[in-house]
């Protein structure tokens, strides 16, 4: 790991360009994944990708320089599934390449620097600082939520944040994957010792999740935080996690064996659940007839609509299958190697850390069975969480063959019994 201490003028520069793209990073991807760029204005969102972007390819180049080809393979190959999808939508509607498409999941790419920042020995400043933004943007979450509710803050100003479209009436979007961060790091501070400061926080972020109205997650978050609270093993959090993830998994996938049997039927009841039916027929058939390569991924909805009919399909509502409509069989597979790796604890890291992350991670899993969040809209805590994991990841030695290992095991044996003795 990289000094902290710099002793030379490059070495004082590049301690501090690491630190300044470190806060760069995480401020824009708040302000874009948590919308809040649309309230800025139209500008606001070419430059927060175009920044994002400049970021992942500098450090692809910084970790070649360095030798570390491995983080910069996989992002490669990531990149390589997503343009070949593009292409494949714009095959089948005869318009052009666009590339700017990719932007939607440039997110997940910032592993790359996640995981230059660990190696150079800014690991420890990164989650502080995650840590420091995520309570933040609840704090502001909060401010906004009420202020909407109150009619304090003009409907105009927060209406592009905003969603109404179900019973559960207007409520302002929230960025879940960081809410349940900054909500973990201070439940585990809480436990740890009740400070009028731990107990603050831990009910601003609290609020945050419970202004959102998500039924799945808020279920999520409290079902972690009782085994968190009355267990606190990593397997049983873990294995819960999954389980969740597979059990719905594969309910949802057995409409692909009897195509009579729609998962989303008995909930039909409610707006949101009858509305995932009908995107379920539609998502199936299409699999089904381009089981490969899927769907494809659209520039807009509007390009869909020749295809799918005229109302808009939201493969995102539909959690594993959906990743298999956009980025086909590779993304599916892809999708299910990120729902275990998210689930799994980064044991090296600090308590106070490694906490909220696998926690987190777990949310992801565990929602990741009704919604890809882990590859969209928390890509980047996904992003944090492989980052860190592979910048531990070293080489294998070549081991030596068994039977090498035997004579030497062997020879030591014979060693011991007929040593003279004195």
């Amino acid at each position: 790991m990289a000094r902290l201490i710099p002793t030379t003028p490059m070495e004082e520069f590049e301690f501090a360009l690491h630190r300044i793209l470190i806060h760069v990073l995480l401020i824009c991807d708040i302000l874009y994944s948590a919308r809040i760029n649309r309230i800025i204005g139209g500008f606001a969102q070419p430059a927060i990708l175009g920044a994002a972007a400049a970021i992942v390819i500098f450090y692809m180049v910084y970790l070649l320089a360095r030798g570390r080809v491995l983080p910069v393979a996989l992002g490669v190959a990531f990149a390589i599934l997503v343009f070949n999808q593009i292409g494949v939508f714009a095959a089948r509607a005869a318009i052009a390449y666009q590339v700017n498409v990719f932007f939607q999941f440039l997110w997940l790419m910032a592993f790359i620097p996640f995981c230059a920042w660990s190696l150079a020995g800014h690991q420890r400043y990164l989650l502080r600082w995650v840590i420091i933004y995520s309570t933040a943007y609840c704090c502001f979450y909060v401010l906004m939520s009420i202020g909407q509710l109150t009619g304090a803050i003009p409907h105009s100003i927060l209406s592009a944040i905003i969603s109404d479209q179900d019973e559960r009436g207007a409520r302002v979007f929230l960025y879940a994957s960081v809410a349940a961060i900054a909500y973990f790091y201070w439940l585990y501070r809480l436990l740890k010792r009740v400070t009028y400061t731990s107990l603050f926080y831990f009910l601003t972020t609290a609020l945050a999740s419970a202004l959102s109205l998500s039924r799945v997650y808020l279920l999520i978050i409290l079902c972690l935080s009782v085994l968190y609270f009355l267990y606190s093993r990593t397997w049983h959090i873990a294995l819960a996690a999954r389980v969740i993830f597979m059990s719905v998994t594969a309910y949802i996938m057995f409409g692909f064996i009897d195509l009579s049997f729609n998962p989303f039927a008995p909930f039909a009841t409610d707006m949101s659940g009858a509305y995932r039916a009908y995107e379920y027929d539609v998502v199936r058939h299409v699999i089904l007839r381009e089981p490969l390569f899927g769907f494809g991924v659209p520039p807009e909805l509007k390009f869909t609509r020749p295809f799918l009919g005229d109302q808009d399909i939201f493969p995102s509502d539909l959690g594993a299958i959906g990743v298999w409509f956009d980025l086909g069989l590779a993304g599916f597979l892809v999708f299910l190697a990120i729902m275990w790796i998210c689930s799994k604890p980064l044991r090296y890291l600090e308590e106070r850390h490694g906490w909220p992350l696998f926690l987190s991670g777990s949310m992801l899993t565990a929602y990741g069975a009704i919604s890809p969040t882990a590859m969209a809209g928390g890509a980047t805590l996904t992003a944090l969480i492989f980052g860190l994991a592979i910048s531990k990841a070293r080489p294998r030695k070549r081991s030596r063959s068994r039977r090498e290992a035997w004579r030497n095991q062997e020879w030591k044996r014979l060693q011991r019994h007929h040593m003279p003795t004195t």
